[in-house]
């Protein structure tokens, strides 16, 4: 019987990355800013589509002006102004990413932590997208697709958009594949 012809590699868990890693590389400090503004814009909407809900039903704004009602809706605002502050600090120290020689990996979650993983050999495509609010901040987000589903296998967002456009050729060319295909200018 002959021997197969690949080797297989054992690998020593202390060299897998974990959630608390301090190898993984930090998305940009812009990124809070960004957060910030995206989660202040859907608190101002919230506010927003209750006033014009309140209007067109009539009731008018006179309860609003009670003074318990008041010093209810000023704690409310108060805990969505710091929400608006924490949560995207938050989102940026629990984010990271770390290119390997034959993978990516990408940790997120506050509450519920995670580290994706995955081998370049695996990735079909790679989308590199920035929307308006990303534009501004100059970063970009990096969606990584495998064979066999439509959505994103992963996603790491929070790049500036010349490392992210780097990152993108990088894991293409280790995949095997032609960076410059489906490539999008933001």
């Amino acid at each position: 019987m002959e021997e197969p012809s690949h080797k297989t590699e054992i690998l020593i868990t202390d060299d897998l990355p974990t959630a608390d890693d301090h190898r993984f590389e930090a998305l940009d400090r812009s990124y809070i800013g960004m957060a910030s503004i995206g989660w202040a814009v859907a608190i101002i909407l919230m506010i927003a589509i209750n006033i014009v809900i309140n209007t067109l039903n009539g009731d008018g704004f006179s309860w609003f002006f009670e003074v318990q009602v008041l010093s209810v809706v000023l704690a409310l605002l108060f805990v969505l102004v710091l929400l608006a502050v924490a949560v995207p600090r938050l989102l940026w120290r629990s984010q990271g990413y770390q290119l390997r020689d034959k993978d990516i990996h990408h940790k997120h979650g506050i509450v519920w932590r995670a580290v994706t993983s995955l081998p370049y050999v695996r990735v079909q495509h790679v989308e590199l997208e920035s929307g308006p609010l990303e534009r501004f901040f100059k970063l970009a987000s990096l969606k990584f697709y495998t064979a066999g589903g439509g959505s994103a296998d992963m996603k790491i967002p929070g790049l500036p958009f010349a490392a992210a456009s780097k990152i993108r050729s990088f894991v293409l060319e280790q995949a095997g594949q032609d960076a410059s295909a489906g490539h999008q200018d933001g």
